[in-house]
């Protein structure tokens, strides 16, 4: 039997060559976490969390500490953040985060500027915590990810997809044969009314994500959505960000008021800091930074429930 011994030579050195490609993405290193994420931040500063990371000062880096802990870590991010804030038990840790120096923070700042590169591995898992990086935390990314489809989940997986299109066609096929049997005047209804709530979802959604508004102000209570070119010289203006715009308010409180989350002391859900006169106190219902003071908020105590909301009721 004659066999061909340059195909069998080929055959070998791409096996070689495949080996050894994996081998290479297998032997991640700490400069391959770093370009992860860099390049994960500059999808992330455009994201819900623009007002925090288009300008990432050691502030406000501390403020979307606090914002992403009151919405609840995963295990393995709750002990990145405790291990770089050193935060324990013994009372709320939004307080301890609130407490932090602030300075502590400048590294990432600067990492994320492109000012400096960081060599402390708790450093980057705040980084991968803060713009959402996957897989992590560092050990974690150089371990790979173990649960990658093999090739027969993957197969596994396109017959799945295929299947699905088939059931699809089959409901689009028995929605054809439907309004075939309807009047002329029915069809007409029923063409035109997925058209007309497509038309409207397509253009509310350009509304809310393609929109001109590129920034926001402050607007007694809430903030609001605005383009920069017409507010720039009238009013104090912020980096647009979908989650403070939907979320953040200022609140009225009272003896009625739940300002603890299960009447824990250490899970307060109202935050404080002191009017621009700086005459009173103005409480809201997010941790960040006061929209017109630009003061970091504090967590609400049962100090200042106190002496300064139950004394006025």
């Amino acid at each position: 039997m004659i066999t061909d011994s340059s195909h069998s030579d080929d055959s070998v050195q791409f096996q070689l060559i495949l080996i050894n490609s994996i081998s290479t993405m297998n032997n991640k290193t700490i400069n391959d976490y770093k370009k992860g994420l860099k390049a994960k931040y500059e999808e992330a500063k455009t994201g819900i969390f623009s007002g925090f990371l288009l300008k990432p000062s050691p502030a406000e880096l501390k403020n979307l500490c606090l914002v992403l802990l009151d919405k609840g870590f995963n295990k393995l991010d709750q002990e990145i953040l405790d291990r770089f804030f050193n935060l324990n038990d013994k009372s709320s840790k939004l307080k301890q985060i609130e407490h932090f120096e602030v300075d502590k923070l400048k590294p990432i700042s600067n990492f994320l500027k492109g000012r400096t590169e960081i060599t402390r591995v708790v450093n980057l898992d705040v980084i991968a915590v803060l713009v959402d990086f996957n897989p992590r935390p560092y050990r974690k990314f150089i371990e790979g990810n173990k649960e990658e489809l093999t090739e027969d989940l993957a197969i596994n997986e396109i017959v799945k997809n295929e299947e699905l299109e088939v059931i699809e066609g089959n409901k689009n096929e028995s929605v054809f044969q439907e309004l075939k049997k309807k009047s002329v005047s029915k069809k007409i209804v029923f063409a035109a009314m997925p058209l007309f709530v497509l038309g409207s979802v397509c253009y509310g959604v350009k509304n809310i994500f393609f929109s001109d508004k590129n920034c926001m102000v402050w607007v007694k209570n809430h903030y609001e959505a605005v383009e920069y070119d017409k507010v720039k010289h009238t009013a104090a203006v912020s980096p647009f960000n979908q989650y403070l715009l939907l979320n953040f308010k200022k609140i009225t409180v009272s003896d009625t008021t739940t300002f603890f989350r299960n009447e824990d002391i250490n899970s307060p859900i109202v935050w404080y800091g002191k009017s621009p006169n700086k005459k009173e106190y103005e409480y809201f219902n997010q941790p960040g930074l006061h929209p017109e003071t630009r003061k970091t908020l504090k967590p609400i105590t049962k100090y200042i429930i106190g002496k300064h909301i139950l004394k006025n009721d």
